[in-house]
């Protein structure tokens, strides 16, 4: 259980939970003396009696101390309190280039900076003889420095070992990388060194200009993991046409399966990312994709102010959830690489690789099967599932094991799912149309329904239906024909039903209730940084209206749309709470007249009508626009669904991404 808030750990006063692992929690806390906050890192109590545990812990607190780089996260402290080990390190209150890859604000340009900042914290580390072994853009933390510009931070050593000490502390390979970025030398079981890190990072730039994983079509984790091994490098030209085809070849280089093949250091794959550029249609400025990769959305300023998402070394519990499982790594052996760039040396001959592989390949299926268990990402912390059983609207459903296979069917169901690690075999959405933050976290299998077809559920072969609404009496009895089924909580008013509830709900039957906990309070602490970050928008009063060729709506509260824009401190029209006979989150407008009488500061107006588009005011009634206030047209498909019943929390993180500046721009 997460300590609460006001417990001290080493003197440093627990303020509120940033995120959690297998070894532990991280929680941001007030230092003991000094005016600010840090993030500290509390191994489990169990995982602080286990001598093997523990000696990896304190090994990397002392090992993460040496590291004194401007882009790496700083550890300050360690200790032991109550039997628990703790290490404080550097507060980093920003984003992280996966986030901002999937809110559709990642360019070509920044995409380049960020790796070549990266790049020199590999190189430094190296150096020192130390591999971080779990480079991902997740762990490619961006805050601001005093002037306001963006500076890159690489997170999470914490699975790194000196060299010279990495054989005692590794033993059975419990040290652990993310699938979806792991070298060959690594999935095979050979011997790994710095280049292991080169490979990671080119698959890690493969990610930020294109918005997809290297061999994310591949399928589940072990074809990926297959993929590696065998397939050539992909080509980010195949997804993105419009970026330079010279960022091909330095993808070629980076993920060559010999490491000879590969950049000899980091620096050498950043100058060639960055010559890529230069050698381009736009120069080296900062072009956005001709198809933004995860949002059509516009996005801001390649540098933009740092975002509430506030943790450290990469410990945010959902990224990569597609491919977050984890391999175990072999014993690595170390060349420090070279100071000045250079031309690897010609490949040794294949036929040991050759030999080989076919075993790799097996090894690989298997170690994916055996570690992943089931789709969900459960660190080697995590508590067994306990046998449930669920009350529901249309009787009890009793789950013996952690599904490995869950279609998610109602509405928000898929962002809950995908919040909690889980990549569903089944996904609704509205016209078969998922949202950019939801595309990305689907593997290409994810069967995405646009209305429950249950003969498309029953061949996607699910361990549990997940359906929180639009079932009737028919439809659940046909659903769960096919695989035990699980609507709403039984005697749920649907006006209490919010994307939180929903995600505890599904948590519950994942087996992932403390993530699900985690992942709620992480929202509230960033309601809080939003606050303060926009005091603009703090006591504005405002109101929302949806309008569709069917007609005009005012948005009720209380509803996802204006439960988020209270939750930015601003006030949402009194009158407009739902009263006994409404029986929707809106409330049709017959007379327009009405509309002159709206006094609000701010009106949003979601607009999926027709004429939408551009967010400008054609086609909107007159009465809508004689509004005297700041109006903000919300007409792009995925802030509209962001916005729309039950949200999320990957819808919630989007809005924070996308909605939050355009409205606190315009109320400057």
């Amino acid at each position: 259980m997460p300590l609460s808030e006001g417990t001290v750990v080493g003197g440093y006063t627990i303020e509120s939970v940033l995120g959690a692992g297998g070894m532990g929690t991280v929680y941001r806390a007030k230092h003991p003396s000094l005016p600010r906050s840090d993030a500290v890192k509390v191994l489990s109590a169990e995982m602080s009696q286990d001598q093997m545990f523990r000696a990896r812990f304190l090994r990397e607190a002392d090992m993460a101390a040496t590291l004194d780089h401007p882009n790496i996260v700083t550890v300050y402290n360690r200790g032991e309190t109550d039997g628990q080990l703790w290490i404080a390190m550097q507060y980093v209150a920003g984003s992280d280039a996966d986030r901002e890859t999937t809110s559709g604000r990642m360019t070509p340009a920044r995409a380049v900076h960020i790796i070549g900042e990266v790049a020199k914290a590999l190189d430094y580390a190296h150096r020192r003889q130390i591999l971080h072994r779990d480079v991902k853009p997740a762990n490619f933390l961006i805050g601001s420095d005093d002037d306001g510009e963006e500076r890159v931070y690489l997170a999470d050593f914490g699975i790194a070992r000196a060299v010279d000490e990495a054989v005692g502390l590794t033993q059975t390979g419990t040290v652990m990388a993310s699938v979806a970025y792991a070298a060959p030398e690594a999935l095979e079981g050979s011997h790994i060194d710095h280049r292991t890190d080169i490979y990671a990072l080119g698959c890690a730039l493969y990610r930020l200009l294109t918005g997809a994983t290297p061999f994310s079509k591949s399928g589940g984790l072990s074809a990926v993991a297959t993929a590696h091994l065998i397939s050539p490098p992909p080509r980010v030209t195949d997804r993105i046409p419009a970026l330079p085809g010279a960022f091909n070849d330095v993808i070629a280089t980076a993920m060559a399966k010999d490491p000879n093949q590969r950049y000899q250091s980091a620096r050498e794959l950043a100058r060639a990312t960055s010559a890529a550029l230069a050698g381009g249609p736009a120069g080296g400025g900062t072009q956005q994709w001709a198809t933004a990769p995860p949002s059509p959305l516009p996005g801001p300023p390649p540098r933009p102010p740092a975002d509430p998402i506030t943790y450290p070394s990469g410990w945010h519990p959902t990224h990569d959830a597609a491919t977050g499982s984890r391999l175990p790594l072999p014993q690595q052996h170390f060349g420090p690489p070279p100071v000045t760039p250079g031309h690897p040396p010609p490949a040794p001959g294949r036929s040991r690789r050759k030999l080989v592989i076919g075993g790799a390949i097996a090894a690989a299926v298997l170690l994916v099967a055996a570690i992943a268990g089931f789709v969900i990402a459960r660190g080697p912390g995590a508590a067994p599932y306990e046998a449930q059983t669920f009350a529901h609207a249309f009787g009890q459903t009793s789950l013996a094991a952690a599904p490995a296979a869950v279609a998610a069917v109602g509405a928000g169901d898929a962002d809950a799912v995908l919040s909690l690690g889980v990549v569903p075999v089944v996904a609704f959405a509205p016209d078969a149309q998922l949202p950019s933050w939801e595309q990305d976290k689907v593997s290409d299998s994810t069967a995405v329904l646009g209305f429950i077809d249950t003969a498309a559920v029953a061949a996607a072969k699910p361990d549990v239906i997940i359906a929180t609404s639009g079932v009737d009496q028919n439809t659940y009895e046909r659903l769960s024909a096919i695989a035990p089924t699980i609507t709403q909580p039984e005697a749920t008013d649907t006006r209490q039903w919010t994307w939180q509830e929903q995600l505890k709900w599904v948590g519950r039957i994942l087996g992932e209730q403390s993530r699900a906990d985690q992942l709620i309070g992480t929202v509230r602490d960033q309601r809080s940084d939003l606050e303060s970050q926009n005091s603009q928008l703090v006591g504005k009063t405002v109101e929302a209206l949806t309008f569709s060729d069917s007609g005009l709506a005012q948005v009720l509260k209380p509803s996802n749309a204006a439960d988020y824009l209270e939750g930015l401190g601003m006030s949402y029209a009194e009158t407009l709470s739902r009263g006994p006979d409404d029986t929707s989150a809106t409330r049709s407008v017959t007379d327009f007249n009405r509309l002159y009488r709206i006094k609000s500061d701010v009106l949003i107006v979601i607009r999926t009508d027709g004429a939408a588009g551009g967010g400008g005011y054609n086609g909107l009634p007159n009465e809508v626009k004689a509004f005297a206030g700041t109006m903000i047209i919300v007409d792009d498909a995925n802030t509209v669904a962001a916005l729309a019943e039950p949200g999320g929390y990957l819808a919630t993180e989007y809005l924070d991404a996308t909605l939050v500046p355009l409205i606190a721009k315009r109320l400057k």
